[in-house]
């Protein structure tokens, strides 16, 4: 019977560089389970809140580990807009982002967001120029502090591909990037409008800077009243100061309905019936 080969044995080398490299990860470990969290919850939400212009008090906090690198799990976390009520997180992951942001200064956060107005997963990066890159998916967006929106009466589930920074100060200030929207399950409204107007869709995009604050482009409204487009930008200015030049066009869907928009703005080239938006956000005018 002929005999069991040898087992293999690691060459020597590397057997002796196993132990301080062993011993490295497992001081590693130890220190990750007995790092002071509570203070790093403290500091990070302070630059969650110096981001974000939110107050952030975060509950109960453990270290996470992950295929991307450890980070914090955090629960019983409330964040309060400056406009808007509080929202309970129900849980948040915070890890280090894979990001080049941090060799200009600037740390960047990975976020993964459960609460209970919807889910949140991307990049957040602090500091000067900092900004949001990632998805929000089935969001409450009455719930949300968009300034954009204090005029008129928008709700809905918002799905978004968001990817924005803020613009240098020498570019004067305000954001630059894009915004893939798509609301469900909502209305809108206007102090003109007859009636709230439901949809089943509302998606387009949204283009941050240049000439313009925002420009608004293909923006298509499907819904069982109404059917429309709309167009347009908002200007560059103070907050509520930013002049509106925008343009809908819609036809209605329900024959019942007619008689009411009927004589709401006029008709179009193309036989839709055209609504025009001027003034600035905080005191829009509809004609």
């Amino acid at each position: 019977m002929a005999a069991a080969p040898p087992t293999p044995r690691l060459p020597a080398w590397l057997r002796i560089a196993s132990w301080p490299i062993g011993g490295l990860l497992a001081f590693t470990f130890f220190v990750f389970l007995g790092f002071p969290y509570d203070l790093l919850a403290l500091r990070l939400g302070s630059q969650i809140e110096t981001a974000t212009n939110a107050r952030v008090r975060i509950g109960d906090v453990s270290p996470h580990l992950g295929l991307a690198g450890p980070g914090l799990a955090a629960r019983q976390v409330l964040v309060s807009p400056q406009h808007g009520g509080t929202i309970a997180v129900e849980r948040l992951v915070i890890r280090p982002a894979w990001s080049l942001s941090w060799f200009r200064g600037g740390p960047a956060l990975h976020l993964d967001v459960s609460s209970d107005i919807g889910e949140a997963a991307g990049t957040l990066t602090l500091g000067d120029g900092g900004g949001w890159q990632g998805e929000l998916e089935a969001v409450r967006l009455e719930y949300l502090p968009l300034e954009m929106l204090e005029s008129f009466q928008v709700d809905g589930l918002l799905d978004a591909d968001i990817d924005l920074h803020g613009a240098d100060a020498e570019a004067g200030g305000g954001l630059v990037g894009h915004v893939d929207f798509a609301l469900r399950e909502g209305s809108l409204g206007a102090e003109a409008l007859p009636v709230a107007v439901p949809f089943d869709r509302l998606y387009g995009q949204l283009h941050f800077g240049g000439e313009s604050y925002v420009t608004v482009s293909g923006v298509q409204l499907e819904g069982p009243m109404i059917a429309g487009t709309i167009e347009g930008e908002v200007g560059n200015g103070a907050a509520a100061d930013r002049p509106l030049s925008m343009k809908i066009v819609y036809e209605v869907q329900d024959p019942n309905l007619a008689s009411m928009f009927g004589s709401f703005g006029r008709r179009g080239p193309d036989g839709g019936s055209e609504i025009t938006i001027s003034g600035t956000l905080a005191r829009p005018i509809v004609r």
